[in-house]
């Protein structure tokens, strides 16, 4: 051991000008204390509350000499947000799903169209956002989504199921080219 760690490891001395009526400390309070104290980071009140309860404890008299156990090293900041990103890359695609779906819910049930002018061109501006140089596929999975969409759930025929189709794609497209290029303006990025 090296003579620092030797000198850690010594027991502190006594502070004679602190009062004689310090509370004992529980055992986990103290352990917590431990490493601040062989440190020397710990203030002088601590030092001689941490002292005096190694007087009459020996277990933690013992954690004392084995020294504190080393802390884990800090979580690598990158991988922390590489797992954010993942978890709001997929919480972004439930919401584009989702609305997609309300959509063609809307559309469906006897709601009027004119929804569907703000919520797909909001789903292929955020697919665009969120995919960035493969954007074209959200116009793409909806327009998909919005065939099989009419043709098996409201029986309309592969015909009309494509004009659907084409109708939430366009809008999809819309969006996301207004977002390809708002981006482009505001973040002076190259465009696809």
């Amino acid at each position: 051991m090296t003579e620092d760690t030797m000198q850690s490891r010594s027991l502190p001395q006594a502070q004679p000008d602190l009062p004689e009526t310090l509370p004992d400390l529980p055992c986990d309070v103290c352990r917590d204390l431990i490493p601040l104290v062989q440190d020397g980071a710990a203030s002088p009140t601590a030092t001689e509350m941490v002292r005096r309860h190694m007087e009459h404890c020996e277990s933690c008299l013992a954690f004392w000499r084995e020294g504190a156990p080393v802390q884990p090293a800090a979580p690598d900041d990158g991988k922390v947000l590489g797992k954010i990103y993942k978890r709001l890359r997929l919480l972004v695609f439930a919401a584009l799903g989702a609305g997609a779906l309300f959509g063609l819910w809307l559309m469906s049930y006897g709601f009027a169209g004119q929804f569907n002018l703000l919520i797909m061109p909001a789903v292929g501006a955020a697919g665009a956002l969120l995919l960035r140089r493969r954007w074209y596929l959200t116009p793409l999975c909806v327009a998909a989504l919005g065939f099989v969409w009419h043709l098996s759930l409201e029986n309309t025929g592969p015909v009309l199921g494509l004009i659907y189709a084409a109708f939430y794609g366009g809008l999809c497209l819309l969006g996301g080219v207004a977002a390809m290029l708002f981006r482009y303006a505001f973040g002076k990025e190259e465009l696809p």
